[in-house]
């Protein structure tokens, strides 16, 4: 069997690497030959580019996509729907995924998930906003670049709230799917308001909330979840912590947080309290701590850790 041979440019863009692969495609860091701008470009499989249905979810997702215009998802450039290179161009990130960070850090401190989580609704709600719905929500479509600026990415699998259809069809992540998703009911914004306080969970704890469970395991588990392992040593931000995860998790989806908006205002109590005004100084703080980034700040930190032993 002949090994494939790697991509050196597409159109007037050169292939610097391939950074990443999913269920429709590939994502590439490239380089505009014209301009010299670095980017992101996710080049549909080869064994989909003549597949007339993934060619239409492609163009779905382009369609949706070239409509988000918000400083805390990923922006859109270009794309170009004709086979053997079909492909979406965006602006690339130069940092690391929610996954990735997770892994390497572990359970983040509770004040820096806030600040992540707080920016990522921002963009959450815009979508909303936009009548769509992400569907997708995961760690790895969170990205945190080397500044400290949280960015939502991948619109594959997003939708148009009202009119979208996935009756039979396996949507989203194993272990990021709302109830509703897994009792084959309609997915709506709330449906994403779940999946954001499953991220949450795991940054808080370090593990996956639903890891190696099969829906049937995943349902149970979704009906009786508990929240006493939080203890950080504050009363307040435990409480506050609960509160946000009962609200987010809530298995009903009309006893959830009704918009990113109210999840945000909960979140944001935390760190009022703990005189947190700049989140993405925040997490850039803590990026320098944990020396994930170049970037430095001298100036202006703010009380980022509960205590001294929670600095990680």
């Amino acid at each position: 069997m002949t090994a494939s041979v790697p991509l050196k440019q597409i159109g007037k863009y050169e292939i610097i690497e391939k950074v990443g692969s999913g269920g429709l495609g590939e994502v590439y860091k490239a380089r505009n030959l014209e301009t010299n701008e670095i980017v992101a470009l996710k080049r549909l499989h080869d064994k989909y580019q003549h597949n007339k249905r993934l060619l239409g979810l492609f163009h779905k997702e382009i369609m949706i996509h070239s409509r988000v215009d918000h400083r805390h998802c990923i922006n859109f450039i270009e794309s170009h729907l004709k086979p053997p290179n079909a492909h979406i161009v965006t602006g690339f990130v130069d940092g690391i995924n929610g996954h990735n960070l997770i892994r390497q850090a572990g359970a983040i401190p509770p004040l820096i998930a806030c600040c992540i989580l707080i920016d990522a609704l921002q963009g959450l709600e815009h979508l909303h906003c936009l009548d769509v719905v992400h569907s997708d929500i995961t760690p790895s479509n969170i990205m945190i670049d080397k500044t400290g600026k949280v960015l939502l990415a991948d619109f594959g699998l997003s939708c148009i709230n009202e009119i979208e259809d996935y009756a039979g069809i396996n949507v989203g992540t194993p272990g990021y799917q709302a109830p509703e998703r897994l009792q084959n009911q309609p997915m709506t914004t709330l449906s994403d308001i779940y999946c954001a306080g499953i991220i949450f969970h795991e940054m808080l704890s370090g593990g996956r909330l639903f890891a190696n469970l099969s829906p049937k395991e995943t349902l149970s588990k979704m009906k009786r979840l508990n929240f006493s392992w939080i203890r950080t040593g504050d009363k307040f931000v435990d409480k506050g912590l609960v509160y946000t995860l009962s609200h987010s998790l809530e298995f009903k989806p009309g006893r959830r947080y009704e918009t990113p908006k109210d999840f945000m205002y909960s979140l944001f109590q935390i760190l009022k309290a703990h005189k947190i005004r700049y989140t993405r100084r925040a997490i850039l703080q803590w990026l320098q701590d944990r020396n994930l980034t170049p970037y430095r700040i001298d100036k202006g930190r703010q009380p980022i850790y509960l205590s001294a032993q929670n600095k990680q």
